[in-house]
């Protein structure tokens, strides 16, 4: 649970005094300043053409407590408009930086990733259905293909080259397309993307982006993974499983492993 109270203080409580503080100090006496130049007449004889006296005045009798209604409403609605706020600052965060990191990978040339080899957040697959050594079609390629990106997406994100062999030579996702009903770039794309939504679930396709690359007459697929805000299971063989990338490889948690990992990274 280490992460969890850093994280309700800067998007939930924090957000939440600070909204109560504006609602007091910014929208009480905007609002009392309003009142007096929408009912001037009704003043003018008591503090003349000047609003100042009478935002006074009044705010004077918030913080006596003589207007404790006004007290709450104002908190209130500045506590509201602070934690929506907050939550949308903690969106557009987490989307800028999933922007940030796809620019980044993006910017990144496919032979020089190739060249440095596999990493922590780098990983390399000759195809995604087709078995280059038996020469037939063999889902437990895709079942590999899935892990990886599920462990990429519980981490902090990685890069699956697809037609580049464990030793760097460049194979090309070409050898699958025979096994599709589109047998072209496109088909294999979709046959991609439905793997992703049909074991990892139809939300999570929105964290994968495959960017096509052209190497010597042959295809590769660079699929950028982005950091998932949330456990990213996949179902394998009837059951769900949990992976994360950790060093060079992704391996599966056990139980305990997951739910202790899920409440430090997430929580």
């Amino acid at each position: 649970m280490k992460r969890f109270y850093p994280q309700l203080l800067l998007y939930l409580v924090l957000p939440v005094l600070l909204g109560s503080l504006v609602g007091i100090f910014i929208l009480a006496p905007v609002n009392e300043f309003s009142d007096f130049h929408e009912h001037r007449k009704f003043y003018a004889d008591k503090y003349g053409d000047s609003a100042l006296p009478f935002v006074a005045e009044r705010m004077q009798e918030i913080f006596k407590g003589q207007s404790p209604w006004k007290i709450v409403f104002y908190t209130s609605v500045g506590a509201v408009l602070g934690l929506v706020s907050g939550i949308l600052y903690h969106i557009l965060g987490k989307r800028a930086r999933q922007i940030e990191q796809l620019q980044s990978a993006l910017g990144q040339d496919v032979l020089t990733l190739i060249a440095g080899g596999e990493s922590g957040i780098l990983e390399f697959k000759s195809t995604l259905r087709w078995d280059l050594n038996k020469n037939e079609i063999n889902r437990v390629l895709e079942g590999v293909v899935l892990k990886t990106l599920a462990g990429f997406m519980n981490a902090e994100g990685g890069t699956l080259l697809i037609g580049v062999g464990d030793n760097g030579q460049i194979e090309g996702i070409e050898h699958d397309y025979p096994t599709l009903k589109k047998r072209n770039q496109d088909g294999w794309e979709v046959a991609l993307m439905t793997l992703v939504s049909s074991k990892a679930g139809t939300a999570n396709c929105r964290l994968i982006q495959p960017v096509f690359h052209s190497i010597g007459g042959k295809t590769v697929c660079r699929v950028i993974a982005a950091p998932a805000g949330q456990p990213v299971y996949i179902t394998l063989d009837g059951s769900r499983r949990f992976y994360l990338r950790t060093g060079g490889s992704t391996r599966e948690l056990d139980v305990e492993q997951a739910v202790d990992y899920i409440a430090s990274h997430w929580s």
